[in-house]
């Protein structure tokens, strides 16, 4: 299997997984279903409210340092966070929109579409680019939790 094939599997095998645990966790074992316009929406970085990036819960608690959280992630329109890290390895799969995914300083590369998946090893510094018109919306896997940590500017190129 390449790595590409590898990155999807195991997304889509922990996506699953982590659907069926926040099933059980929610003391049902009923399936549940939730449309994306019905996603409850929480800012991420509070200064910024609902216009800056914002998560919606799929599985697991963002509050749980180094535990497993699936998340839907919501970028506006034209957003860059700036170079930053997260302590966490990270699989990504863009739901809509278009985004990237890039080492600050160099190209940002190619922008992924919906179905599109990138993995981002944790500690390794990087910025991210909804380069849509639309809200980006992506699915979040992260192993160990969610954190971000800001990371000094790359310098500029001459």
């Amino acid at each position: 299997m390449n790595k590409l094939g590898m990155v999807v599997t195991v997304g889509v095998v922990a996506a699953a997984g982590g659907f069926f645990a926040g099933s059980m966790a929610a003391g049902t074992k009923d399936p549940t279903l939730t449309a994306l316009k019905d996603e409850k929406w929480t800012p991420i970085d509070a200064k910024a409210g609902d216009k800056g990036p914002q998560m919606a819960v799929v599985f697991g608690d963002p509050k749980a340092a180094g535990k497993p959280l699936g998340f839907l992630l919501k970028l506006p329109a034209g957003f860059k966070p700036g170079p930053h890290t997260h302590t966490s390895d990270d699989y990504a799969v863009v739901v809509q929109g278009s985004a990237h995914n890039f080492v600050p300083g160099a190209d940002e590369g190619a922008a992924l579409t919906a179905g599109g998946t990138w993995f981002q090893p944790g500690k390794k510094v990087h910025d991210n680019h909804c380069d849509s018109k639309e809200d980006c919306i992506l699915f979040v896997y992260t192993p160990a939790g969610f954190d971000f940590v800001p990371a000094p500017a790359a310098p500029a190129k001459k």
